[in-house]
């Protein structure tokens, strides 16, 4: 697939909260925006680890960004973590325990 196509038909992804009347964030409902962007913060936090850095790209697509330049982009959140594998310094393991301690310490 072509990476507009890609970009193009990226909807929603079965993690989201934003639209459904079910959810609600502080008596507020969900913003696809904003928990887009909550979720790349904590994503990238994980990745950080790892050598590997995430940002959002025009709310479509995610970029995956190595230290010594390399970069990927992909279209949803299942797509990251196995680009983050292959650019990855080591296996990524986003349940290891250190990582949840040291999330929970920063309060993420």
């Amino acid at each position: 697939m072509c990476g507009l196509c890609g970009a193009l038909g990226s909807g929603e992804y079965w993690t989201d909260a934003a639209g459904r009347p079910e959810f609600e964030a502080g008596g507020r409902k969900v913003v696809r925006r904003h928990e887009r962007l909550q979720r790349v913060v904590l994503v990238d936090a994980v990745l950080k680890r790892y050598g590997v850095t995430l940002r959002d790209w025009g709310g479509s697509s995610y970029v995956l960004t190595t230290r010594n330049g390399g970069v990927r982009n992909v279209y949803n959140l299942a797509g990251i973590w196995s680009v983050a594998d292959e650019l990855a310094d080591g296996t990524i393991d986003p349940l290891s325990d250190s990582l949840l301690d040291e999330l929970e310490q920063a309060g993420k």
